[in-house]
């Protein structure tokens, strides 16, 4: 459907894709909105660290298919170009990346920033771990 996204592509080259890269920003943006909002029961709107996102990736078998250590901003546009292929290609969509996330979600008003961030990697983790099989075989 989408004409940029060439196929076939390897594990590899999906996670080293910058275009991917800045459409999942977004997408996990507005996957983490939706889900925070869900959980507080009031909209809100979020941008998720890097380092949120690095430690979900680190703690995934995907991880090693970088090939070499990665500092935080690489290895989250890792994960969010992983994130914008499998919805580019139909294997996710958002309602159900949204309620995999608020399923892992326990915070409340209360939470602090860091145990937040802590709560959400363990998220996006749960998210990733979901979706992994998903990715293409080809390597």
């Amino acid at each position: 459907m989408w004409r940029f996204l060439s196929k076939p592509q390897s594990v590899e080259s999906v996670m080293r894709d910058k275009g991917l890269a800045k459409l999942g920003d977004n997408l996990v943006n507005l996957c983490y909105s939706l889900a925070k909002s869900q959980v507080l029961g009031e909209a809100t709107g979020e941008k998720v660290k890097d380092r949120v996102l690095a430690r979900a990736i680190r703690a995934t078998p995907v991880y090693k298919k970088l090939g070499r250590r990665t500092d935080a901003g690489m290895a989250a546009d890792a994960y969010e170009a992983i994130i914008a292929y499998l919805w580019l290609t139909e294997k996710t969509n958002i309602e159900d990346m949204v309620t995999l996330v608020v399923d892992n979600l326990e915070i409340t008003s209360e939470t602090s920033r860091k145990k937040e961030s802590e709560i959400a990697s363990h998220a996006f983790q749960v998210l990733l771990e979901s979706l992994i099989h998903l990715l293409p075989k080809k390597d």
